[in-house]
């Protein structure tokens, strides 16, 4: 039987935002156009060695910089196109229990904002389990995962495969709660903070058990 939330009062209105299918979409479109620059890049410091005259110094220390530049974003960004844990794709009932605050006193040098994860009471094979949820749920929505109520989550086959710490287990929303607004996913060993919108970006990456999405890329 699906369980949704229904909220106290209207829930934020999702026309105004991209769908995690178009976030996705701009993410892949962002690395595709940043490894072409950074091949062009490459190219013209292997033709600068070979021409005559060949490129001075200066100027490759300068299209290599610039080099290193573009593909740090590509670099920096692999572990979240790698294969998740196996996930369990049976839907659960997650009870909310309260909420957790990470990042309380951010960096003044860091972009990364405080942020809040909703904590739940998950029944995992006859064994009731304390757990948070993955998806970072956006400010304007909080509200809706008021303390006893009910949502739908995946979990994932292995509930310590992403950190030891029993503390920092995770479960996911389904489909079935694609209207709520999310900024991100916190996976316990790392967190993903990006534009805010409804759908879930965390179940558009590819997981140990599962062929890759059509059109993903790893």
């Amino acid at each position: 039987m699906t369980m949704r939330q229904h909220p106290p009062g209207e829930s934020v209105d999702v026309s105004n935002y991209s769908s995690a299918e178009q976030r996705r979409t701009v993410e892949r479109g962002l690395n595709r156009s940043l490894g072409i620059i950074v091949a062009l890049l490459l190219t013209w410091l292997i033709i600068g060695v070979f021409r005559t005259p060949p490129a001075s110094w200066q100027e490759r220390a300068i299209v290599g910089l610039f080099a290193a530049c573009f593909a740090a974003p590509i670099i920096l960004s692999w572990p979240y196109r790698k294969a998740l844990p196996a996930l369990d794709r049976r839907s659960r009932t997650a009870i909310v229990t309260g909420r957790k605050t990470f990042n309380a006193e951010p960096d003044p040098d860091s972009d990364m904002p405080t942020y809040d994860l909703v904590t739940v009471t998950v029944d995992v094979d006859g064994v009731a389990t304390d757990t948070m949820i993955a998806d970072i749920v956006s400010v304007d929505d909080l509200d809706r995962f008021a303390i006893g109520s009910a949502w739908n989550v995946y979990v994932f086959r292995d509930p310590a495969a992403l950190n030891n710490d029993p503390d920092r287990t995770r479960v996911i929303l389904t489909e079935v709660h694609d209207d709520v607004v999310r900024a991100g996913y916190d996976l316990g060993f790392y967190t993903l903070h990006n534009e805010p919108g409804p759908g879930s970006d965390l179940l558009l990456r590819r997981f140990a058990n599962e062929r890759p999405p059509s059109g993903f890329g790893v």
